[in-house]
């Protein structure tokens, strides 16, 4: 419970980014010892949702905004080689949720096909980081969900050089806009607490 838990206000963004997470007032929030929430924070360490901090405590992650450029930079740099070592280009479809296709689940679906196990993990821990932009880019970029159906649309027609292009335009627009998206993490945090 104090792992799944964890992960959802890591993921959400419901920590302040940089700020403490401190183990007693989590163990009391859940209920719980502080056994089982240190080792939760201990294992989201280990997937790079949590950080350690020097004094020995953990943190929830810092976002600036050369971080969230490198972060979208790589997760393109996984998507590049992915679409470079798969043989079948066309993307399958994932199982759709209500709503605008899942573009997310798409580029993870494209990755994995390169059977290429490192690079899938990679790009996951990657994708896990930047979870915590889904809200501030809902709110940074007006027509999210058209965008999904224009990749979604890209990965279905199996063109190489549409896909990159598709892939280009995605991650680009995320790292010119990182500011924004950091800033935008930052007021979403404030919200919820």
């Amino acid at each position: 419970m104090a792992l799944m838990t964890l992960r959802t206000y890591a993921r959400s963004g419901m920590f302040a980014p940089g700020s403490p997470i401190v183990i007693a007032e989590e163990a009391r929030r859940l209920r719980l010892s502080t056994t089982p929430v240190r080792e939760a924070l201990a294992y989201l360490y280990g997937e790079g949702l949590i950080e350690r901090s020097p004094s020995g405590g953990y943190l929830a992650p810092r976002l600036d905004v050369a971080l969230v450029r490198d972060r979208f930079a790589f997760r393109l740099h996984c998507l590049e080689i992915g679409l470079a070592l798969t043989t079948i280009i066309r993307v399958p479809p994932v199982a759709e949720t209500t709503g605008a296709p899942d573009a997310r689940a798409r580029m993870d679906q494209l990755v994995r096909m390169a059977g290429n196990p490192v690079l899938a993990e990679a790009f996951q821990r990657v994708g896990c980081q930047l979870h915590v932009l889904l809200e501030p880019e809902r709110r940074v970029f007006g027509d999210i969900d058209e965008e999904a159906t224009s990749l979604v649309a890209a990965l279905d027609h199996g063109d190489p050089q549409r896909i990159l292009e598709c892939l280009w335009t995605y991650h680009w627009r995320r790292i010119d806009a990182a500011g924004a998206l950091v800033l935008g993490t930052s007021l979403w945090a404030a919200q919820l607490l």
